[in-house]
């Protein structure tokens, strides 16, 4: 009897634990259920939110678009019967990100203000509320527009808070956050914030994650009831250079966190991002996070954190933090650990420095496997569906039925591999080289990564005690894989969210080298019955294999799912020809008969500055007006030369753009009196690279332009203006029929352009 006791908890130690330590984290990294329409006056509600959204998200909203406009007189009229004072903040901004490359928007932020009891600095709750030129924009950003306005209802009818709250709507966030540099550098109440919570979104659905942060304390998201944060995210985020908002607010020092929701990424940036396709769980989510963290930073004295800090969600108990300096006082405690374990073991005979050698390769090569599997099935997809190509990270619609097909031949492949590497060494031997490479990752986290090292280094502090103590394996390896897996689930999940199956291998990598550490000891502490392990040999490849298959079949396009690929129309105004174009790859049959013919050099300078993978086709050069340049003055003066000209378009779409396609060297540049380059040491392009500049809601009367060029030679210029459909252009209405199962995968939308240029001599 005690020796079937002692097994039965071996088994519960062993699977049971990990298990539900497993479940639980999948749970605490879920958004919470939506609050309905009649629930406190001064909780938030997903649905009363979703009644803002219906108003916000039922057109595209690029900025100076007739409908952003409508959208905006609403922000400021609901901000007003709110009980806040809003207004409009109208500004011209200029962005050079690199030397002769400029955005420059006239925006239109809407801003208003819950004034608190104190005197103290004020909290600030922003999103932006235009949209890609495609798209409805419905969960970007209009779930985190929606909720704003109901989390400002909620915190006034809650009472007056010790602070003062802003709230910000931006404008042109999709064109280079020109609106909240607008903000930050000009409006009068940006001096007045000290702290600021931003709300973006980059899919329909999932857990709203606070993904980023400057200066602020992760624990204060423990004032909510779902709270969900991870290094991890902030890590894997840092690695794929995107931008939001909060990259302004930070350069500009205010302490800040971004929170957003990333789940089915193929709707974003898409004409499927629609008020159908809004999940209310995330809309709750942000809510929640305005509404409580907002109301406590308002209320509380501020203090910014100083420290590098690590921070992730526990079951239970929330968001843990902890500085940086404590994961690597750990990571050395575990390397401490698994060396006084490796030593003892080779001591006493259990380990063989020459088996260890040979085991070495053998756990590297079960990792690789891990790894290796889902990519080549990732590659596999997209030679059976090149559509795929398109698709950003490679989130399909189905690609959570994937990754189960994924995952599931991923673990018959490692469990085979296992049970090979089983016959080849002693199971003390796999289990120190497994520990060796994991503290290997470990290292590479901590000096890459060590915002996500956590995730290595406290498996492997658990599993160090079982090599210096071998009567406590068990526990130890039970132990290890608990907080393993309540490490990793939830940071691999939400890694997975942001991925997508184009970038699953890195993460089913790392998981791997979790399941060989844990699973490489002599043996489980039971033995499965022959008959089950009869059984299951068939029958988990034959699931594996019907997982896929059912993956593959539900893997294409439709009407409700489309196509996304690009499309649009090119009108050269100066010799009348025309041109139907897209950038994809491999098109789909509708567009290759429209643009089937692959273009030299990938280069179509009239119209855009960069190399694509260009096909055309002839179009009918429709009677549609082009833009125009004036030269207003030219002066030439010891080998500089400074010309003065007018840029407009005639038929007024919402995008002007500007290059000097010569690639001579412009000193500086003023556009309607702003100087957007300049510096005798800081030459707006050079090295052949051409001065560009792309502007947003270009006024009725055009741009004002001077450059100074250092150059004598002749100046070309080019001026093109886009429209975010062809459908706007009736005369191009009947020529273009795009079929239902294809949408537009540009953020422009199947544009129209217009292009002329002219030599200053």
């Amino acid at each position: 009897m005690p020796a079937i006791r002692s097994a039965v908890l071996r088994a519960v130690l062993a699977v049971l634990l990990p298990l539900l330590c497993g479940i639980a984290a999948l749970t605490s990294v879920r958004p919470p259920a939506p609050a309905p329409a009649d629930a406190p006056a001064s909780a938030f509600s997903a649905e009363r939110a979703y009644e803002h959204l219906e108003r916000i998200a039922l057109h595209p909203r690029p900025t100076g678009g007739a409908y952003t406009a409508e959208v905006r007189d609403y922000l400021v009229g609901t901000l007003a019967k709110t009980g806040l004072t809003a207004e409009i903040q109208r500004a011209t901004v200029f962005e050079e990100d690199r030397p002769g490359d400029i955005t420059g928007a006239r925006v239109e932020n809407v801003v208003a203000r819950l004034a608190g009891t104190g005197d103290g600095p004020a909290v600030l709750l922003a999103a932006h509320y235009d949209s890609v030129g495609n798209s409805p924009g419905a969960n970007d950003d209009g779930v985190a527009v929606a909720a704003l306005l109901e989390a400002a209802r909620a915190i006034k009818a809650a009472g007056p808070a010790r602070n003062d709250i802003v709230v910000l709507f931006t404008d042109a966030e999709e064109s280079g956050s020109l609106g909240a540099r607008a903000f930050v550098d000009q409006h009068r109440w940006a001096s007045d914030v000290r702290y600021a919570l931003n709300f973006e979104a980059r899919g329909r659905s999932g857990p709203s994650i606070m993904f980023e942060s400057s200066g602020a304390s992760a624990g204060v998201l423990n004032e909510t009831g779902t709270p969900v944060a991870s290094s991890v995210s902030e890590a894997v985020y840092g690695l794929l250079g995107h931008y939001t908002d909060f990259t302004v607010f930070e350069k500009a020092g205010i302490p800040a966190m971004n929170f957003a929701y990333v789940g089915e990424l193929m709707h974003y940036h898409t004409p499927v991002d629609s008020l159908e396709h809004v999940d209310r769980r995330s809309l709750q989510h942000h809510g929640e996070y305005a509404t409580e963290v907002g109301a406590h930073l308002a209320s509380s004295a501020f203090a910014p954190s100083t420290a590098d800090e690590v921070h992730f969600t526990l079951p239970l108990i929330g968001v843990v933090t902890h500085p940086l300096w404590v994961t690597h006082l750990l990571s050395g405690l575990a390397l401490a650990l698994l060396g006084a374990g490796i030593v003892l073991g080779v001591r006493r005979g259990l380990l063989l420095p020459r088996r260890l050698a040979v085991a070495l390769p053998l756990v590297m090569g079960g990792t690789v496997l891990g790894g290796l599997v889902p990519f080549a099935l990732w590659e596999g997809l997209r030679a059976f569906y090149p559509g795929y190509d398109d698709i950003p990270n490679g989130d399909v619609y189905n690609s959570g039925l994937f990754l189960a097909a994924f995952a599931v031949l991923t673990a018959c492949v490692l469990a085979l591999w296992l049970r090979w590497c089983r016959k080849k060494v002693s199971a003390e031997d796999l289990a120190a080289a497994a520990a060796v490479w994991w503290a290997v990752l470990m290292g590479a986290a901590v000096l890459l990564l060590p915002e996500a090292a956590y995730v290595f280094v406290l498996p492997l502090l658990t599993v160090g005690p079982a090599f210096v103590f071998p009567a406590f394996r068990a526990v130890g390896y039970a132990v290890a894989a608990a907080v393993g897996l309540l490490l990793l689930v939830p940071a691999c999940y939400l890694a997975l969210l942001v991925t997508g199956l184009e970038f699953a291998w890195a993460v089913f990598l790392l998981v791997a080298a979790l399941l060989v550490l844990l699973l490489s000891p002599v043996r489980l502490p039971f033995t499965p019955s022959r008959p089950l392990v009869r059984w299951a040999r068939p029958v988990v490849p034959v699931a594996a294999a019907a997982l896929l298959g059912a993956s593959l079949v539900t893997g294409g396009f439709d009407e409700d799912h489309p196509e996304p690929g690009t499309f649009f129309y090119l009108l050269d105004s100066d010799t009348g020809r025309a041109q139907w174009g897209t950038t994809d790859p491999v098109p789909d049959e509708w567009t290759d008969a429209y643009a089937p013919k692959p273009v030299e050099n990938g280069r179509l300078p009239k119209f855009f500055r960069n190399s694509y993978p260009f096909r055309t086709g002839e179009a009918p050069a429709v009677d549609l007006p082009g833009p125009e340049i004036k030269v207003l003055g030219n002066v030439v003066a010891d080998g500089v030369r400074t010309v003065r000209f007018t840029v407009r378009s005639l038929r007024m779409p919402p995008v002007l753009g500007v290059t000097n396609p010569s690639g001579l060297p412009v000193r500086s540049a003023v556009v309607n009196g702003t100087k957007v380059t300049g510096g005798k040491d800081a030459p707006g392009n050079g090295e052949g690279s051409p001065w560009t500049l792309e502007f947003l809601a270009v006024p009725r009367e055009g741009l004002d332009i001077t450059l100074v060029v250092e150059s004598d030679e002749p100046l070309p210029l080019r001026v093109h203006d886009r429209s975010f459909s062809i459908e706007e252009v009736p005369s191009l209405a009947d020529e273009f029929d795009r079929p239902e199962d294809t949408m537009p995968g540009n953020d422009h939308g199947d544009f129209v352009m217009t292009s002329t240029e002219t030599v200053v001599n």
